[in-house]
C-alpha cells in the first residue's frame, strides 16, 4: 500500500489520484478519489454525494498544481450531485463526468444525461459489466470502463460487452487491471486505455484548505442565485474571505478556458466563471465546508479587514495606489503565508495575478507594496512609516484611523452577520 505524499503543514484533508494509461503509451488522466485523513489507502465515507462533494471542493486544488493541464480528469457523480447541477463549475475540456454503476437509467436521468452532454461535458460510465439496464445512457457517453477483473476470465462475455462499447462508437477503458496477463489481453482486444494496480494504487496527496466562513458562503450563494447578480456585492462578499477568493484563484488558473491574462481583481475572476457556474462552486465549497480552528478565523478576519481599508483608503487617495479593485486583492492574500503555513512565493505558485500586486505580496518593491507597509503598520496604529506614507499622499492619520474602523465594522458584519 502506497502511503500518503508527506504533508509540511497541518493538512486538513486527503485525495487520491488513480493514473489512466494508454495501454502503448503514457499517462492519459487521472481519476480523482475521496480519501479520508489518516486512513487506508481507500475510501471510507458514509456517502456517495459526501465523497464528491469533498473532491470537488477540496481535490482539484490539491492537484491543479502539479497535473498536465492536457490530461483529463475522471471525477465520480451520483446521480444526486448530477441532479443538483454541482458539476457545472467544472471545465467540460479538462474535466470527466464518471456516472456510479449503481444509478438507475429511468426516462428522467437519460433525459439529464443528454443535457449534459449537450451542455459540452464529457461523460464516462463506471464499473460496465454488459447491463442492459444502462443501454439509454450508452449513446451519450465517450468512455466506458470496463470491469477487467469480473470479466477477464469469461471470454464471451467479456467480447459481448467489448462488441456492445464499439458498436455505440464508445472508448474502452479497462479498470481493475492487476498483471502482465490483463495487460497482453487488453492488448490482444484491442483496449486502448487501462488503469488498476498493475501501473499503480492510487496516489493519496495531503494537503491544506483554508476554511470558509459559513455565513460569507451563504450569503455568497443567496447573491449569486438572484437573476440579476450584482457583480459588486459577489465581489464584496468574497473579499470578506480569503479561502473562497483563493480557491476561486486557483479554479480560475486551472481551467482551460483562461488564457493567462493576469487576474488583477475579483471581478475578473468571476466574470470568466459566469453566475451558471460560480453558483455551482459556491454550493459545493458550501456543503463540503471543513471546521475552522481560532486561528484560521483570526487570520481569515485580518485579511478581511486589510482588503477592505486598502480599498477604501486607496479610493481617499483617488485610486493613486493601484489601478481597479485589484488592491482589494492585495489586502486579501497578504497572509496567504501563515493561512497555508507555506512560504509566500509557494502559496502564489499557479496564480496568474497582476504583477504589481504579486512583487508586494513578496516582498519586493512596487507601488502597491507602499500600500501594503501601510496596511501592516496599521494593524493597530500608525507607525512612523506608515505615518510617512500617509504623509506622502495627504491623507491625515485621523482620515486613516476613521477608514480603519469602518474596515473593521465591515468585515464584523461580513463574519458575524
Amino acid at each position: 500500500m502506497e502511503s500518503a505524499a508527506h504533508c509540511t503543514v497541518d493538512c486538513n484533508y486527503a485525495v487520491a489520484r488513480h493514473p489512466i494509461y494508454r495501454v502503448d503509451g503514457d499517462v492519459f488522466g487521472y481519476e480523482l478519489l475521496y480519501r479520508t485523513m489518516g486512513g487506508p489507502n481507500a475510501a471510507i465515507l458514509p456517502s456517495d454525494e459526501e465523497a464528491t462533494l469533498a473532491v470537488l471542493a477540496n481535490g482539484i486544488e490539491a492537484i491543479s498544481r502539479d497535473i498536465d493541464p492536457k490530461k483529463k480528469i475522471f471525477i465520480n457523480f451520483s446521480r444526486e450531485i448530477l441532479e443538483k447541477g454541482y458539476h457545472a463549475f467544472l471545465d467540460p475540456e479538462r474535466f470527466v463526468i464518471e456516472v456510479l454503476e449503481h444509478v438507475t437509467c429511468d426516462a428522467a436521468f437519460t433525459a439529464l444525461v443528454c443535457k449534459i452532454r449537450e451542455a459540452g461535458f464529457v461523460l464516462a460510465l463506471d464499473d460496465y459489466v454488459g447491463d442492459t439496464a444502462f443501454d439509454p445512457i450508452l449513446p451519450f457517453v465517450t468512455y466506458v470502463k470496463v470491469d477487467f477483473l469480473a470479466l477477464r476470465d469469461d471470454p464471451a462475455r467479456l467480447e459481448a460487452v467489448l462488441h456492445t462499447c464499439r458498436s455505440a462508437g464508445r472508448t474502452v477503458l479497462a479498470e481493475k487491471v492487476e498483471t502482465e496477463a490483463d495487460i497482453a489481453l487488453c492488448r490482444a482486444r484491442g483496449i486502448p486505455l487501462a488503469q488498476g494496480y498493475f501501473y499503480s494504487r492510487p496516489q493519496v496527496v495531503q494537503a491544506r484548505a483554508l476554511p470558509a466562513n459559513q455565513a460569507t458562503k451563504l450569503a455568497l450563494l443567496a447573491e449569486v442565485s438572484r437573476p440579476d447578480i450584482d457583480e459588486k456585492k459577489v465581489r464584496d462578499i468574497l473579499g470578506a474571505d480569503v479561502s473562497l477568493a483563493y480557491k476561486l484563484l486557483r479554479h480560475v488558473n486551472a481551467a482551460t478556458f483562461y488564457r493567462g491574462q493576469a487576474v488583477e481583481s475579483l471581478d475578473f475572476a468571476i466574470r470568466l466563471l459566469g453566475r451558471d457556474a460560480l453558483a455551482s462552486w459556491v454550493a459545493v465549497n458550501l456543503l463540503a465546508s471543513l471546521g475552522a480552528t481560532p486561528r484560521d478565523r483570526e487570520l481569515a478576519f485580518a485579511s478581511a479587514v486589510r482588503s477592505r481599508f486598502l480599498a477604501l483608503i486607496d479610493r481617499a487617495w483617488g485610486g493613486k495606489c493601484h489601478q481597479g479593485e485589484g488592491i482589494c486583492l492585495l489586502g486579501l492574500l497578504s497572509l496567504l503565508d501563515a493561512m497555508l503555513g507555506v512560504p509566500m512565493a509557494s502559496a502564489l505558485s499557479g496564480l496568474t495575478i497582476d504583477t504589481g500586486i504579486r512583487q508586494a505580496l513578496l516582498g519586493f518593491p512596487s507601488q502597491p507594496q507602499i500600500c501594503l507597509a501601510l496596511c501592516r503598520g496599521f494593524d493597530g496604529s500608525p507607525d512612523a512609516g506608515a505615518a510617512t506614507v500617509l504623509e506622502r499622499f495627504g491623507i491625515s492619520p485621523e482620515t486613516a484611523s476613521r477608514v480603519y474602523f469602518e474596515a473593521l465594522a465591515w468585515a464584523a458584519h461580513m463574519f458575524h452577520g
